[in-house]
């Protein structure tokens, strides 16, 4: 499809995806990923760490023993700062950093990370990108007043993703390199900004960039901790957070227009009840006497239903569910309502928005639904 005829279908006035792009999905990445831009390597990746070493130091920094118990963090809050002014400011580059996943030379890891279609698993992709934004995060924490021998009194927990857009060249058998960097601080959170790439063809390819929003708790995770304040250094640093700043002033926006808190426009309400309309039997026109549109399938009919036992396993530093496990049994429940609703074979284009409401017990039976929620039909023009 020729880039402009996509931008054109995107941006369409009568287009459902628009509002999708307004909130959040910016037209220039969509574009970029059509465009697939690449460039050259800056610098030599071969002594990289790898995922493995990044989840080794977390562990470290968090003072856990790798065992699933109870350890108790409670004496840790005396070493938690009371305002944000006892902290230094940070910089993105204090927090910049990269990492590998080694797919070339690790046939293990290649397994795990291969779809039945040999394409890269973006569930795994989601996991390694949450792990990865906890240590950036940490990273920037700077806490004078914790003892060198002490571990972190910081609890960093997830609470939104969002801005996923997804490159279908993406290859299990090639290194993934991870890049992020804080962008955005407020008084009790952060944003991570994450690059994932591959080197292909003499050049680094995007896979995909996401935002992943934090929020620092005290050690027994029950009330909100003051972080370091981010401290622009250059002109891109400068764009970043003016950037990061927008993106957060849009996710406000978004909590405000939502239908839990203000009534549908006119425009939306119109459209409700058109929608309504194509349903009604005007033979016998009774509320609940439902017909079914023309080439068109019941929402609830679309839906798929699993049931998952969380085990220790799949448990993060603070001994809850990971957040990346969700996304990835989510997203991979998402691909199985997908693939069946269309009958055919799908890709993952891109996520709009995650967000984490709790936090999920180890020993929870976790049941998971999807449905389809919104088809719009793909032209393709040749050239």
């Amino acid at each position: 499809m020729r880039s402009k005829i996509f931008f054109n279908i995107l941006t369409s006035p009568k287009s459902l995806f628009k509002k999708q792009i307004t909130n959040g999905i910016y037209v220039q990445q969509i574009y970029r990923r059509w465009k697939n831009e690449s460039h050259l390597p800056p610098i030599d990746f071969s002594n990289l760490q790898t995922m493995q070493d990044i989840k080794l130091k977390l562990s470290k920094i968090m003072g856990i023993s790798g065992k699933y118990e109870n350890e108790e963090r409670g004496w840790l809050i005396e070493y938690l700062p009371k305002e944000q002014n006892e902290l230094p400011p940070r910089s993105m580059n204090d927090s910049f950093d990269r990492a590998i996943v080694p797919l070339s030379t690790n046939l293990t890891l290649q397994n795990k990370y291969t779809t039945t279609f040999k394409s890269l698993r973006i569930g795994r992709l989601l996991e390694d990108m949450d792990l990865f934004a906890v240590w950036i995060v940490m990273k920037h924490i700077c806490n004078p007043m914790q003892p060198p021998d002490v571990p972190t009194p910081y609890v960093v927990v997830t609470l939104l993703v969002d801005d996923v857009v997804i490159n279908a060249n993406r290859f299990p058998d090639k290194d993934l390199i991870l890049s992020g960097q804080v962008t955005h601080v407020g008084k009790t959170s952060l944003e991570v900004t994450l690059w994932l790439e591959q080197f292909n063809d003499d050049k680094f390819e995007r896979i995909t960039r996401a935002h992943f929003v934090f929020v620092a708790r005290d050690p027994t995770n029950t009330s909100s901790v003051m972080v370091n304040n981010l401290v622009p250094v250059g002109e891109r640093e400068k764009n970043l957070m003016i950037l990061s700043a927008k993106k957060n002033e849009d996710r406000k926006m978004a909590r405000q227009n939502s239908i839990l808190n203000k009534m549908p426009t006119p425009e939306e309400q119109s459209l409700i009840y058109d929608t309504f309309m194509k349903t009604v039997d005007r033979k016998e026109a009774i509320i609940g006497n439902k017909v079914l549109p023309e080439n068109s399938v019941w929402m609830d009919d679309t839906m798929l239903e699993t049931n998952i036992l969380c085990h220790p396993e799949d448990r993060n530093l603070h001994n809850t569910v990971f957040g990346g496990y969700l996304m990835r049994v989510a997203t991979e429940l998402a691909f199985l309502v997908a693939s069946a609703h269309s009958k055919t074979r799908v890709t993952l284009q891109a996520i709009n928005s995650i967000t984490f409401r709790k936090p999920v017990p180890i020993g929870s039976k976790l049941k998971l639904n999807g449905k389809v929620k919104l088809t719009f039909l793909s032209i393709n023009y040749l050239s």
